[in-house]
């Protein structure tokens, strides 16, 4: 459960650079979410980092939590310039 842990810890590493670069492209919160999601599960691949067989059906549902939280705190702190003041 640690190792995946820290998977997961790894993987929010990209999220940043994925939303930052689908928030230039536009749309809706929901579109650049898919976008984010997809390119996500893109670079795990490309990255070989292995998710363990029992959480592997429960991947994207963990992921799409994942960039909600990142997004949400980045929006908080002003990153995108349209978030909520903290």
């Amino acid at each position: 459960m640690i190792k995946f842990l820290q998977t997961i810890i790894t993987i929010a590493g990209f999220i940043v650079p994925l939303a930052t670069f689908f928030e230039a492209e536009g749309g809706t919160g929901e579109q650049k979410k898919k976008q984010v999601l997809t390119a996500l599960m893109s670079e795990i691949d490309k990255a070989g980092i292995e998710i363990p067989k029992w959480a592997k059906r429960f991947i994207e549902p963990i992921l799409s939590l994942l960039i909600d939280a990142v997004v949400n705190y980045l929006n908080r702190q002003g990153f995108f310039g349209h978030g909520e003041e903290s």
